[in-house]
């Protein structure tokens, strides 16, 4: 390692075993700058929102097609495709929730689900049924709104951030 004892721009001004980078000030201060405030403005809040409610419809309309699927081992049948429906419903809920840092999109995603779930329970124009009558047709048409309810109302957990600027709490003193 060499030294350097001028009084240029590359001088060191510390014991660091790093040399600034040639033309560089080695004493500048490359900290970050300050984060702006971190809330969302209106207008990004508006596409986040609607987002969740495209998201939410693709999922509700594919779960409705794939709900009635199920496999048939002897006697017993076993719904998967509902299964997979409400797992990835809850997961889309749960993602949006956990990604976007708040309720909106979440919000959005179930109005979208539930929105085309009931839709879909209707009877189209030539007579046809998407939702059917029975166990996994009224778990469908429930499913998705209790999930979304149950995601909603879930409170937020404090972010790592929060976590590690609180003061730490301690046991008062028994003598």
């Amino acid at each position: 390692m060499t030294a350097n004892h001028g009084d240029g721009p590359a001088a060191r001004t510390s014991d660091s075993p790093f040399e600034p980078w040639p033309g560089t000030d080695a004493r500048a201060d490359h900290s970050a700058p300050p984060v702006a405030d971190a809330t969302p403005s209106l207008a990004s809040r508006i596409v986040t929102a609607v987002l969740g409610l495209v998201v939410g419809v693709v999922y509700g309309a594919v779960g409705t097609v794939a709900h009635p699927l199920a496999v048939s081992i002897g006697s017993l049948s076993i719904p998967y495709g509902l299964v997979i429906a409400l797992v990835g419903v809850l997961a889309l809920f749960v993602g949006f929730r956990l990604v976007v840092g708040g309720r909106l999109a979440a919000v959005g995603a179930a109005i979208g689900v539930v929105g085309i779930v009931s839709l879909f329970s209707l009877e189209s124009v030539g007579g046809s049924i998407l939702i059917r009558e029975g166990l996994a047709g009224s778990v469908w048409l429930v499913g998705p709104a209790l999930l979304g309810a149950l995601v909603i109302a879930w409170p937020s957990l404090p972010t790592r951030a929060h976590r590690l600027e609180a003061p730490d709490v301690k046991e008062p003193h028994t003598p």
